[in-house]
């Protein structure tokens, strides 16, 4: 459930290092964001949790190299977005041999249909 105090947020870094990334990634999965890029995730959180991740991610990096956006969105930009989710083709065409397989995430905003709009 969300309340007025949560705002869509996106959490995106850029780190280098693979142990702090790893760590990245867990702590937003433990924040309860959902993974719509390898470095991004997004859902609803209120101001003290924005403030909060964006502060035990900063102490994860230390003083190693990268960037951390914690980013609200207002519901109206909100509702202004456009998305494509699709699965990758595991054939390449043409030489019929088989690509690399796409990683699987989850159906970005699942507790929440996903709207395109043109």
């Amino acid at each position: 459930m969300v309340t007025t105090a949560e705002a869509f947020c996106l959490v995106i870094y850029d780190v280098p290092d693979d142990a702090i990334r790893t760590r990245f990634s867990e702590t937003c999965l433990d924040y309860g964001l959902e993974r719509f890029q390898m470095s991004a995730f997004w859902g609803y959180l209120s101001a003290s949790r924005r403030k909060e991740v964006f502060v035990r991610l900063s102490e994860l990096l230390g003083k190693a190299p990268g960037r951390i956006l914690v980013q609200p969105i207002g519901s109206e930009d909100l509702e202004r977005r456009y998305i494509l989710h699709q699965n990758a083709s595991l054939k390449t065409p043409g030489d019929g041999k088989s690509a690399r397989k796409h990683r699987q995430f989850p159906e970005p905003g699942s507790d929440r249909p996903s709207i395109i709009k043109f």
